[in-house]
């Protein structure tokens, strides 16, 4: 069953990546991380400000971490600021997926929409039980959680309108050159604020600053470790970056609740 799972949610074993003399060697290096990681953030390389397009990563090292930003998810709570994370990797995994420039992703189109349709059917399963306006198009509409509400979200990577197909492809940004950013965090960074309960299963958030030192390591594309290497270098700061590919094979021999949920590694 834990092969099943695994093989729907983040597909079969990568041959390529599996025998890699390197990926072999940094196994447990890549279990000590993941034993580390209690909670994960996915971003993307860039982000629109605006009209203008913003190096997140340049971003996070000069504020010394992630700070708060405005985030209208939550209708229990209106427009706060905070950090977005998630105890799943598997979760966080598939935001940071759309990031990629258009035509790229790191997970086949099965596998991103069989761990969408979990997700998205876990949390109108948890509607029906908390909060069953959320079924109501009115209080939706009221509540921005709809389409045009969530171009909020949307509107980090790209400017152009998305169907479902769309992100099922994977990568939908259309900021050249962009590509998905995985963090872990380690466990007690930060204090968890207080979310509706539709979303708590497989969000988190803090309302104070994670600062860089608090993380566990980054995942980026194989193909951009050594930029992001090099990047970090320059600024003098100090952290681990595996691919993310690595972080992909190496989840296939994990246990579902840590896939599914983001139960912590013992």
């Amino acid at each position: 069953m834990q092969t099943l799972i695994s093989t729907i949610l983040i597909g079969l074993p990568d041959n390529t990546v599996k025998t890699s003399e390197e990926y072999t060697k940094n196994i447990p290096l890549i279990k000590n991380l993941y034993e580390q990681s209690w909670r994960w953030h996915g971003t993307g390389k860039y982000h629109y400000r605006g009209e203008n397009v913003t190096d997140v990563l340049i971003e996070i090292i000069k504020k010394g971490g992630l700070v708060p930003h405005k985030d209208p998810l939550d209708y229990t709570r209106g427009d706060v600021y905070t950090v977005s994370l998630s105890p799943s990797r598997t979760y966080s995994a598939l935001y940071a997926q759309i990031h990629y420039e258009k035509g790229k992703r790191f997970r086949n189109p099965l596998q991103t929409a069989s761990g969408a349709f979990y997700y998205v059917s876990n949390i109108a399963f948890l509607g029906l039980i908390h909060d069953r306006r959320l079924f109501s198009k009115k209080f939706r509409d009221l509540n921005r959680l709809n389409y045009e509400g969530m171009s909020f979200f949307r509107n980090k990577y790209t400017k152009n309108p998305l169907s479902l197909k769309d992100y099922i492809n994977g990568g939908v940004s259309d900021i050249k050159n962009n590509y998905p950013v995985l963090i872990g965090i380690k466990n007690g960074a930060f204090k968890e604020a207080n979310m509706a309960k539709v979303y708590s299963s497989h969000e988190s958030r803090s309302e104070t600053p994670i600062p860089i030192s608090n993380f566990t390591h980054i995942e980026v594309p194989e193909e951009n470790v050594s930029e992001v290497k090099k990047l970090l270098s320059k600024y003098n700061v100090d952290l681990r970056i595996i691919p993310i590919e690595w972080g992909e094979e190496f989840c296939k021999t994990l246990p579902t609740s840590f896939l599914k949920d983001g139960v912590p590694l013992k």
